[in-house]
C-alpha cells in the first residue's frame, strides 16, 4: 500500500512556537510544508534556519530556528505535510511576504539528496539567495487561526552541478497557499500506460498545452505542481495525488519519461494522456487516465 500516513511531527523551533501555554487554547498562524517530488531520489533533506512573516503595516514576525531544522521533503508528497511552526503569534494585520532562510552551502552538507548511487551534497549556488521571499496575501485577526502550506517543488529546484556531478545545486522554488482556499486532484492511471519506472503527472493552471519544466525561461509555461505515480499493492491500481491547488481550472498530463526533465533547460517530453479538470476549495477532484 502506498504510504499515505499523515506526518504531524513539529520541527524543533524556538520556544515561541509552542502550541499551547498553561493548558489553555492558543491561536495563531500554523505553517506546514509539502513537496512536489523529483524522480529517482529516496530522500531530499533541506535545512531551514529562519521563518519571517511581514507586511506593509505590521511588525515582522521573525522565528529563528536553532539548531537548523532539517526536513526530508521527499517524504511529503501526495498531499502529506509536516508542521514547520505551530500557532505563530503574529501581529494582527495584512501580510504579503513569507521569507524562508535555507542552510545549504557547498561544503557543509547541511542539505543533501539521496539517489541510487548514494548521498550527495545539495547546495544553493553563488548568486542565488538562501533567503527565499514568497508572496502571500492574507489578513490575520487577533484570536483567530490561519493555516498556510509551503509547496516546495523539488522537480523545479534541483539540478546536477555541471562542474561536479557528485553534487547538486538547489534553486529553491516554492509557493504558499492558504489551506482553506485549496483543493486537490487524485486519481489513477491505467496499467497499460505505465511502461516506465518513474511515471508522473504534471499539473498546470488553466487550459494549456503541457510542456516540460524549464526555470531558465521566464516565458515558459511551467506546471504549478507535479505528482509521482505509484502502484497501490492493495487495489492493483497506479495512483497519484496533487494537493494544495488553488480553486480553478487545471490541465493535467501523464508522462512516462519525466525522468528526462532537467529543471533549467528545455526538454522534449511525451504526454500520453491529457485531461482538463476543475478544482474546488476544500474538495478532492477524482480523475482517471485511461
Amino acid at each position: 500500500m502506498l504510504n499515505r500516513m499523515m506526518k504531524t511531527a513539529t520541527l524543533a523551533l524556538a520556544a515561541l512556537l509552542l502550541a499551547s501555554c498553561g493548558g489553555g487554547t492558543r491561536h495563531g498562524i500554523t505553517l506546514s510544508i509539502t513537496d512536489a517530488p523529483i524522480d529517482l531520489a529516496s530522500s531530499v533533506n533541506v535545512s531551514f534556519a529562519q521563518i519571517k512573516l511581514s507586511g506593509p503595516h505590521v511588525v515582522p514576525t521573525v522565528l529563528n530556528i536553532s539548531p537548523a531544522a532539517s526536513v526530508d521533503l521527499f517524504q511529503l508528497q501526495g498531499g502529506l505535510t509536516e508542521i514547520m511552526a505551530d500557532t505563530i503569534q503574529a501581529q494582527p494585520g495584512d501580510y504579503d511576504t513569507l521569507t524562508l532562510t535555507i542552510l545549504a552551502d557547498e561544503a557543509s552538507g547541511q542539505s543533501n539528496i539521496t539517489l541510487p548511487d548514494g548521498v550527495h551534497i545539495l547546495y544553493v549556488p553563488p548568486g542565488v539567495s538562501p533567503k527565499v521571499n514568497l508572496p502571500v496575501k492574507f489578513t490575520f485577526n487577533s484570536g483567530g487561526d490561519l493555516f498556510l502550506t509551503v509547496d516546495f517543488d523539488l522537480r523545479k529546484s534541483i539540478v546536477q552541478d555541471p562542474n561536479n556531478p557528485t553534487k547538486y545545486q538547489l534553486f529553491p522554488t516554492m509557493r504558499v497557499v492558504e489551506d482553506q482556499l485549496t483543493g486537490s486532484i487524485t486519481g489513477n492511471v491505467a496499467t497499460p500506460l505505465v511502461t516506465c519506472l518513474e511515471p508522473a503527472v504534471y499539473v498546470y493552471s488553466g487550459d494549456v498545452t503541457p510542456t516540460d519544466v524549464d526555470i531558465s525561461d521566464p516565458q515558459h509555461v511551467n506546471p504549478i505542481s507535479t505528482a509521482l505515480v505509484g502502484l497501490n499493492s492493495t487495489s492493483g491500481l497506479y495512483n497519484f495525488t496533487a494537493g494544495f491547488l488553488p480553486a480553478g481550472e487545471y490541465t493535467i498530463a501523464f508522462s512516462c519519461n519525466a525522468q528526462l526533465d532537467v529543471a533549467n533547460q528545455a526538454n522534449t517530453l511525451s504526454f500520453s494522456r491529457v485531461l482538463h479538470v476543475m478544482v474546488d476549495a476544500q474538495q478532492t477532484t477524482f480523475v482517471s487516465f485511461q
